[in-house]
């Protein structure tokens, strides 16, 4: 009997490990197709900084054909309650970002405005995935549009999807909406509860990263983007930091630019769940230095 509860408990320690690998070879970055998505339309300012940001990131080493589907202002229950203009400045952060950092073929989508045709598009990317061709989603605001593509995608495809979230505020907002909002949805947890057992793999880094506001920053602090020798450099369009520093310019609130989505970026860039500004800028000024496993 002990040895054969001794078996077992190596098979499953076996198991565990092989289970561990299968989910974590997919961090750092090995080159699936992306969709990422952000708010900013009705409640955080932070995303018209990180929203452009997350686009020059992906610039600066050549990965703009590998983002399928960019969902903005996906606060999809409405939009300018609480920072009026809101939605204008993530249509500015998002479509003029396409152009300033080369975005030729991903679909950028105003969600909020049109929340089915978001959807049907992530669904569309879900259904392509495989083991060969696989898909991580990187949720930058609530879970609603995810959850709901999820929810009616091809289910023998989600073992295929990785998704990545990094924010207990976008985890319940559905069911939590805040004084003057009405409205429900999926949250994290049903996210975890319905899809989770069909496979798909889901990181939260709210529970893993040890520093919240490591990417909390001041506008001094992010000064490099129009000072730095190595500014617009190849791969980088002339103008393309200066418009970056405007748009941390527009963010700012009480003398911070909140660039907390980048630890999405960067956690799926590197593995790392707790990543510094100087990581990040880093990777801007000397993008041929940076290797992808």
């Amino acid at each position: 009997m002990k040895n054969f509860m001794v078996k077992n408990l190596f098979l499953c320690f076996c198991f565990a490990g092989i289970f561990y690998q299968a989910i974590a070879q997919k961090v750092p970055y090995r080159g699936e197709r992306l969709i990422f998505t952000s708010e900013g339309n009705q409640h955080d300012r932070g995303d018209w900084a990180s929203t452009p940001f997350t686009l020059a990131l992906f610039s600066a080493l050549e990965l703009q054909d590998q983002l399928m589907v960019f969902a903005f202002s996906d606060h999809t229950w409405g939009s300018n309650q609480f920072i009026p203009g809101a939605d204008a400045q993530m249509r500015e952060s998002a479509f003029l970002g396409a152009k300033h950092f080369g975005f030729k073929k991903t679909k950028f989508i105003e969600a909020q405005t049109a929340p089915n045709y978001a959807i049907i598009e992530i669904i569309e990317q879900i259904n392509k995935s495989s083991e060969k061709n696989p898909l991580t989603i990187l949720v930058g605001g609530p879970m609603e549009s995810v959850g709901s593509a999820l929810n009616e995608a091809d289910s023998s495809k989600l073992k295929y999807v990785q998704v990545i979230s990094n924010s207990k505020w976008d985890h319940e907002h559905a069911e939590k909406p805040l004084e003057g909002e009405s409205h429900k949805g999926w949250t994290w947890e049903k996210i975890k509860e319905n899809f989770e057992p069909k496979g798909v793999q889901l990181v939260d880094l709210e529970e893993e990263r040890k520093t919240a506001y490591a990417l909390h920053s001041s506008l001094e602090e992010l000064s490099w983007l129009t000072s730095s020798p190595q500014k617009e450099e190849k791969p980088f369009q002339k103008g393309s930091w200066v418009w970056l520093y405007g748009r941390m310019e527009a963010s700012q609130h009480e003398g911070k630019v909140d660039l907390t989505d980048l630890a999405l970026v960067m956690y799926l860039l590197r593995g790392n769940d707790s990543p510094s500004l100087k990581e990040v800028k880093f990777i801007l000024e000397s993008p041929q230095k940076f290797k992808l496993n």
